[in-house]
């Protein structure tokens, strides 16, 4: 239902942003990221056919005409032929942007840095870019039977990078971590990178990279989701069978690039899918200023879907305030999945995905019931023209949720 109602209660879409609600975004919009003055930044360029360009967006969700020609900077990149992935807003006013390498065999992908004003900053990585590559990393640390050799070093020859990457910055350190999936004769793993504030591989983080694998390093393994939790790092996602359908995990590791021993369980989560045939898998994870994380999915069950959420303390224990310390399985709309999650202000959990043809905002509260204030009944659902899908969502300065839909669409709700 398309909420065009004046009410300022929470959940309402704005009717100041955009048309009642909706800004219309460039072609091929990927990602979107709030600033601090209540715009946001958007970034595009999915087509070789087209050009990479960032858009700044007022306020009120139009073209900022004070930005580039019109609110577009196209992004000059040279050598490359580079597509579009994500973009992030730097407290210092710059932005990270994260682009793959065009075709099917993609064994490079790239970080850009760039101005206010979005042009490239040719002071990070090489003029402006950093290139991470699969050959960097060390075949015998991948798949089945994996082991490490001291004696010798093996490189990846026939490897590539494959689905989404994930790109998150350390604020306090200036650390940028960058996570990926990697597949090769060996088997499926993630692979999590870290660079330098100037965009130089962090060699003491493990050599510059960290493999993600299953405890036991033999199953295949779905990296889905990155965060930063204090001094280290998170992944989530799914351990899984060959049809990519498993156990939902968390994973931390620590500083130096090792498995963080004193999360969880040996440094791993697991969300154990029981003798019901569920099958589940982590694709948000947020965390709170206290080290509260939320983890937010999806969970299949008798073909269909359900909206999995879970929290957790900084020590990887279920906290036992929500949903008595147990992961809560939603179904409160059909086939229902959790794209992001949230922290508002750290009292509310705010959860966007998708039903059957609709996007969803959720707002929980933090024992796990849905927050009747937001939208009379805890959650709303706004029915998309274009493509239903979740890319990512965003909170503003001022307590508002803006959320990227494949449309392309942004859709901000009063919060």
């Amino acid at each position: 239902m398309n909420q065009k109602s004046g009410a300022k209660a929470a959940g309402t879409l704005d009717l100041s942003f955009g048309n009642e609600g909706i800004a219309a975004l460039p072609r091929m919009t990927r990602s979107i990221a709030a600033l601090p003055d209540n715009k946001l930044v958007v970034y595009s360029g999915t087509s070789l056919s087209e050009p990479i360009t960032v858009a700044r967006l007022t306020e009120a969700g139009e073209l900022d005409a004070s930005f580039g020609d019109g609110g577009v900077v196209e992004v000059s990149v040279t050598g490359p032929l580079m597509l579009a992935w994500r973009i992030i807003a730097l407290q210092s006013g710059n932005y990270l942007i994260a682009g793959y390498e065009a075709g099917i065999d993609s064994t490079r992908r790239y970080v850009i840095r760039l101005l206010q004003d979005g042009q490239v900053d040719a002071s990070f990585g090489e003029g402006g870019m950093a290139t991470l590559q699969v050959v960097d990393i060390k075949s015998h640390s991948i798949g089945k039977g994996a082991r490490f050799l001291s004696n010798r070093e093996e490189v990846i020859a026939d490897a590539n990078f494959f689905a989404g990457d994930h790109l998150v910055v350390s604020e306090q350190s200036g650390k940028i971590y960058f996570g990926a999936h990697i597949v090769s004769d060996k088997g499926y793993a993630g692979v999590v990178f870290r660079l330098n504030e100037n965009g130089s591989r962090d060699t003491s983080f493990n050599g510059g990279y960290t493999l993600v694998r299953s405890t036991d390093g033999s199953s295949p393994i779905r990296l889905e989701s990155l965060d930063i939790h204090g001094d280290g790092v998170l992944v989530g996602g799914a351990l899984t069978d060959t049809s990519f359908n498993g156990d939902a995990y968390l994973k931390r590791f620590n500083q130096i690039g090792q498995v963080d021993t004193s999360f969880g369980k040996g440094g791993t989560v697991i969300i154990p899918n029981g003798s019901d045939g569920r099958t589940s898998v982590i694709t948000s994870v947020s965390v709170g200023g206290n080290g509260l994380i939320v983890a937010s999915g999806e969970s299949n069950k008798g073909g269909a879907s359900e909206g999995l959420i879970a929290v957790f303390n900084a020590t990887g224990s279920y906290n036992l305030i929500f949903n008595k310390g147990q992961p809560l399985y939603d179904d409160f709309s059909l086939n229902l999945k959790f794209s992001t999650c949230v922290f508002q202000q750290n009292k509310k959990i705010i959860v966007t995905g998708s039903g059957d043809g609709y996007l969803i905002a959720a707002r929980y509260d933090l024992d796990g019931s849905l927050d009747l204030t937001f939208g009379e009944r805890g959650w709303v659902v706004f029915h998309s023209i274009g493509i239903s899908r979740v890319r990512s969502s965003e909170l503003t300065v001022d307590n508002k949720i803006v959320v990227l839909e494949g449309g392309p669409a942004a859709v901000r709700y009063l919060g």
